[in-house]
C-alpha cells in the first residue's frame, strides 16, 4: 500500500511539472510572437518612410535623364545616308550602317559636314578588319573610334553618333 501511495505522488508531481513546462512553452510562444509583430511592425513604418522620400527624390530630378548636361532638347538630330562598303582584307565582307548625328549647335554647313563625316566613316571602315568588330566588345569599340572620329571631324559641333543599324555579311 505504501508503494502505491508513493506512485500516485510521484505521478501527481509529474502531472505538475508537465503541466509547468507546457504553460512555460505556451508563455515562451506567445512573448516571441508579440515580438516578432513588433519588429515587424517597426520595420514596416521604416519601409514606408524611406518609399516616400523615394517619391519626393523621383519628383526632384532634371527633366534630362541622364542630368541637366546632357538633356536632348537643344540638341538637333541629323540622320546620315545609309553607308555601304566593304571591310578591310576581304571584298566579299561588306557592312551597312545606318546612323544619326547629334549636334549641340547646327552650324550654317550642316549639309556639307554631313557629307564630309559619312565620307570618313566610309575612308575608315574600310580599314577595320571584321574580327575587330565581332562581338558586343567589337560594336562598342566601334562606336568610340566612330564618335572620336566624327567628334574631330565637326571641330566639337558633333556630340555623337548613334548607331541605328549595323548589318555585316
Amino acid at each position: 500500500m505504501a508503494a502505491a501511495a508513493m506512485d500516485e505522488t510521484i505521478s501527481d508531481n509529474d502531472q505538475k511539472s508537465a503541466s509547468l513546462s507546457t504553460g512555460y512553452f505556451l508563455l515562451a510562444v506567445v512573448v516571441l510572437t508579440l515580438a516578432a509583430a513588433g519588429v515587424g511592425f517597426v520595420l514596416g513604418q521604416q519601409l514606408l518612410l524611406r518609399g516616400a522620400g523615394t517619391e519626393a527624390a523621383e519628383q526632384a530630378k532634371p527633366a534630362g535623364y541622364l542630368g541637366e548636361r546632357l538633356k536632348m532638347e537643344s540638341s538637333k538630330l541629323r540622320p546620315l545616308t545609309p553607308i555601304v562598303t566593304n571591310l578591310a582584307g576581304s571584298s566579299s565582307t561588306w557592312i551597312r550602317i545606318e546612323a544619326s548625328l547629334v549636334f549641340d549647335v547646327v552650324p550654317d554647313d550642316a549639309d556639307a559636314l554631313v557629307a564630309r563625316i559619312t565620307e570618313d566613316i566610309v575612308a575608315f571602315l574600310r580599314t577595320v578588319p571584321i574580327e575587330r568588330i565581332q562581338g558586343a566588345s567589337g560594336f562598342q569599340h566601334l562606336s568610340e573610334d566612330l564618335n572620336d572620329r566624327v567628334r574631330a571631324r565637326s571641330d566639337g559641333n558633333v556630340r555623337e553618333i548613334i548607331i541605328q543599324g549595323l548589318i555585316v555579311e
